[in-house]
């Protein structure tokens, strides 16, 4: 792999890393871009968010709520203040970045899902500051100024799941579920609003709080995902994946994420995305034994907050996942993609990284965009 700098963008050119899960003699050729601006207006969301809603809107990007510790940090017994305003920019094949504020969220809200849609952005569940919601909206753009378009409550309060879209059906799993992690799927047909959302079948086993959740080839794919003690339950930290095929309801295990040397990797807390007709770009995410302790209750504290970013060992991998192969491919290790709680929102043939955390508590303002160029 050759990593060169130029002008400040990371060129990656060469042939797909060989790796003990599998390998394709596919040859790419990918750049990773650090895109300049970020809205300004508001001094604390200037500092970057975690989990905020985001999509395209008619050729726009458009960014809205989050949350971070913009005053006194985490560790510090720092409180999380939580966001409202909508953002828009156009996107092009610039690097720069020019915000307009167009309008606020029904409220001040993190930790949904946000599904791209040819009518605009629907944004479900998510938390406030002080409750989880089931509230379902679109955002959609008319004439440059916000609307927002109630549309089917979720039957239950979810924060922290994943979902997707498959053809006319909107998927939600995991997160927690009033209030308790859970693997639960629920379902909302969007050309048939009337018939509301639909309990699916649960992914199989442990609960999945912030799992990656990416649709490819009428199927839906989940990895990761980790739950914090409850009750007898234990805290536990998945890395394995499951395929949901919705004409038969029913979920198949898939091969875990791993990087070049074979080791499994946790998605729990990154990202994932389509990649071209047949593949799924992963990045990010918790590292698996790191964070398992910490919802163990082994490592806790301020003392657990205190150690420079590099200790936490958030997945550095770009991976490739080969559905017709079940197998998995690495793009290469990049600092960029070490987040956890980013947002990842693609469009023709650019997927862009959006903020997150760098450690726990410390988020980032930076959009980093991947471009696919298959050769």
């Amino acid at each position: 792999m050759i990593r060169k700098i130029i002008y400040g963008v990371y060129a990656i050119m060469g042939m797909m890393t060989m790796t003990a899960c599998g390998s394709r003699p596919d040859a790419y050729e990918i750049s990773l871009e650090k895109m300049q601006g970020f809205p300004t207006e508001d001094a604390g969301f200037l500092k970057g968010v975690s989990a905020l809603y985001a999509g395209v809107v008619d050729g726009n990007l458009l960014i809205a709520g989050g949350c971070n510790f913009p005053d006194t940090p985490a560790a510090d017994g720092g409180k999380k203040v939580f966001y409202r305003d909508v953002y828009i920019a156009p996107l092009s094949n610039d690097t720069v970045f020019e915000w307009k504020k167009i309008g606020q969220l029904p409220q001040a809200a993190a930790y949904g899902v946000t599904i791209s849609t040819e009518k605009g952005l629907i944004c479900v569940g998510g938390t406030t500051a002080t409750h989880s919601l089931s509230d379902v909206f679109l955002l959609s753009l008319q004439k440059d100024t916000l609307h927002t378009d109630t549309l089917p409550s979720l039957p239950v309060t979810i924060d922290n799941m994943a979902g997707a879209l498959v053809g006319h059906s909107l998927y939600i799993v995991g997160g927690n579920v009033n209030g308790v992690p859970s693997p639960s799927m629920y379902m909302l047909d969007l050309s048939d609003l009337s018939g509301g959302w639909k309990k699916g079948t649960d992914i199989p086993g442990a609960p999945r709080v912030q799992p990656v959740c990416v649709a490819q080839g009428g199927k839906l794919y989940v990895w990761g995902g980790f739950a914090p003690a409850v009750g007898e339950r234990q805290a536990s930290l998945s890395v394995n994946g499951y395929v949901y095929v919705p004409e038969t309801e029913a979920w198949s295990p898939v091969a875990a994420p791993c990087d070049a040397e074979g080791n499994e990797i946790s998605l729990g807390g990154g990202v994932g995305t389509a990649w071209g007709e047949d593949m799924i770009l992963c990045a990010g995410g918790v590292d698996k034994d790191i964070f398992l302790k910490a919802l163990q209750g082994i490592y806790a504290g301020k003392e657990y907050l205190l150690h420079p970013v590099e200790w936490y060992r958030f997945n550095r991998n770009l991976l490739l996942y080969h559905p017709q192969t079940d197998k998995w491919t690495t793009l290469g290790e990049y600092e960029q993609g070490a987040r956890a709680g980013a947002v990842m929102v693609s469009q023709d043939g650019f997927h862009y990284m959006i903020n997150g955390e760098l450690k726990p508590g410390i988020r980032t303002h930076e959009i980093n965009r991947i471009k696919e160029n298959r050769r």
